[in-house]
């Protein structure tokens, strides 16, 4: 009687088992997908993928005057835009893994379009874009671009 007393005892005081928390892992392949699903977006015109590509958290910085732009501000500026996105490349592209979190570093050169699609814009600019997996969906969560001369 008294093993099965001290059995039960024993059996009351076990530490339950913790599951571990599942992190998604994000691959090198799948952050280029969101850079290039982005990309594709820009240059069709199609604000509609930046609702998936974008995070409800998503900020960019780097604008001249130091003033910072969300998700809904960007995408619907981009929604209104009088211009649009001939080309873009991307050069020196590096891509560094943290777990469920990747950073996209490079520099990209954008040909824009006026609205007469004459005014022709070159631009080049330094950027880091960070992203994050979560529940299995790759979203932008920050971008900061410098432009380069």
């Amino acid at each position: 009687m008294a093993v099965m007393v001290v059995f039960a005892a024993c059996k009351q005081t076990e530490t339950p088992v913790v599951e571990p928390e599942i992190v998604d892992e994000i691959t090198k392949e799948e952050a280029l997908d969101l850079l290039h699903t982005w990309t594709n977006a820009y240059l069709k015109g199609d604000a509609g993928p930046l609702i998936e590509v974008l995070d409800d958290s998503w900020v960019y910085s780097g604008s001249g005057d130091g003033s910072t732009s969300n998700k809904i501000a960007t995408i619907d500026e981009f929604s209104t835009a009088d211009y649009s996105f001939d080309e873009i490349k991307y050069h020196d592209l590096d891509v560094q893994l943290y777990g469920d979190v990747a950073v996209v570093r490079g520099w990209e050169k954008m040909v824009i379009l006026g609205s007469d699609k004459q005014d022709t814009t070159i631009l080049k600019l330094r950027f880091t874009d960070v992203y994050q997996k979560k529940e299995g969906k790759v979203r932008a969560i920050a971008t900061h671009s410098s432009p380069m001369e």
